[in-house]
């Protein structure tokens, strides 16, 4: 069985991706442990709320990425390159169109933010520029996706990191301090989209073929549903600016980001799943199996790192962090449980989407009020204040089985 897995054709794909993905996780990590390090637990404590504000962004990234793999990998099947290539350049025109909008939104929302979490307005407004990239580079990845190009997917994502390390550290290094961070995040942002168009030439050179397709900007099941993942995954932070003491968020900060690795470290799984079971669906085939297996290998990852975590927090903490953050090490585990059950919400929720299975979506939202609440109300401690974000992802779990219609049909 385990052979016959690893030959198919998902097996093939959740291993290139995992190995090629994993490595873009983990130098993107490493670049979380040097920030770490070099800014200290208050300068990290901005850059980990700056951060979480792009996840936020991810929102349109990963909702346009699945629809336009979902696209992409039904035009593939006919070889119809003329149509991807229409498809692409219809797709970034609007989507940077609509970046410059929010651009220009996110100038007032940013004085807002300014006071709400006491964080330096041009640092926000810097962070505003990754709107261009959370419109642009999911198109070209999603192409990518959609194709099968697992490979070529997975090596864009570790080119972006590199560039990403190497800047932001050399920045901070000469003192640029959190600027230098996110000057490096956005040098990243712009190599990946630089290379994503050119692991795309062959479909640029097709001839381009007319397509009536729906705007991945009004497809709102996409969108609402991976706003509420990413918002849950990143409002903890956000509020614990507003919360703690700087040096506390920093090291709450520590507690997300290690979790957080779990989310990430799983997340090639999705993008293995999503175009094969749209595909399954697609031919009335029996997509369920594929998220059966998905499923298995997401929980048998997450029941790993959870151990982890458990058995040997203060070595990790310290390996990655330093011993400044040891005294965080007796929660951990509670992250690494809340990002499990999130990744779990995910995969149900990227499975529902790939088949056309995912329904009411508007009420999702009622998941992240359960969040913004549990939150409000408990933080009296960093303990409460994790215990209560676990408990929430617990409740988000559950309730996204109910979002997923048919569970028992089998195309």
């Amino acid at each position: 069985m385990i052979k016959k897995f690893f030959s198919s054709e998902l097996g093939k794909g959740t291993i290139v991706l995992l190995i090629t993905m994993n490595l873009f996780f983990f130098l993107n990590f490493v670049f979380h442990f040097i920030m770490g390090r070099m800014l200290g637990p208050e300068g990290y404590g901005i850059f980990a709320v700056l951060m979480s504000i792009i996840y936020i962004y991810g929102a349109p990234t990963e909702a346009i990425q699945n629809l336009v793999s979902k696209h992409t990998s039904n035009l593939n099947l006919k070889k119809e390159n003329g149509k991807i290539k229409s498809l692409m350049l219809k797709y970034l025109k609007k989507g940077l169109k609509v970046a410059f909008c929010l651009f220009i939104v996110g100038i007032f929302v940013a004085f807002a933010l300014e006071k709400f979490i006491k964080i330096n307005f041009w640092l926000i407004l810097l962070t505003n520029l990754l709107l261009f990239s959370s419109f642009s580079i999911p198109i070209t990845r999603g192409i990518l996706q959609g194709r099968k190009k697992f490979g070529f997917l997975g090596t864009n994502m570790i080119l972006e990191s590199v560039s990403k390390l190497i800047i932001g550290i050399c920045l901070v290094f000469f003192g640029f301090n959190v600027f230098g961070a996110m000057y490096g995040v956005i040098f990243g942002a712009l190599t990946g989209f630089i290379f994503s168009i050119e692991f795309n030439k062959d479909i640029l050179k097709s001839k381009q073929d007319k397509i009536q397709v729906r705007s991945p900007i009004k497809s709102s099941p996409y969108f609402i549903s991976m706003l509420v993942i990413l918002l849950a995954f990143s409002i903890d932070i956000i509020l614990a600016k507003r919360f703690f003491p700087a040096d506390i968020v920093g090291k709450y900060a520590v507690l997300s980001i290690l979790g957080k690795m779990i989310f990430f470290g799983t997340s090639a799984i999705n993008k293995s799943m999503l175009p094969l079971a749209s595909e399954k669906q697609k031919k009335k085939e029996d997509s369920l199996k594929v998220f059966k297996k998905s499923a298995m290998i997401l929980l048998a990852l997450c029941l790993i790192a959870i151990s982890i975590y458990f058995l040997i927090p203060k070595f990790i903490i310290s390996l990655f962090y330093g011993q400044q953050y040891i005294e965080i090490s007796g929660i951990l585990v509670y992250s690494a449980i809340s990002f499990s059950f999130l990744s779990f919400s995910n995969l149900i929720l990227v499975y529902g989407l790939s088949t056309d299975r995912l329904k009411k979506t508007g009420f999702l939202f009622i998941f992240l009020l359960i969040e913004f609440l549990a939150l409000w109300l408990f933080h009296d401690s960093i303990t409460e204040y994790i215990l209560a974000f676990m408990v929430s992802n617990i409740i988000m779990f559950i309730g996204t089985l109910f979002f997923v219609d048919g569970w028992k049909k089998r195309v």
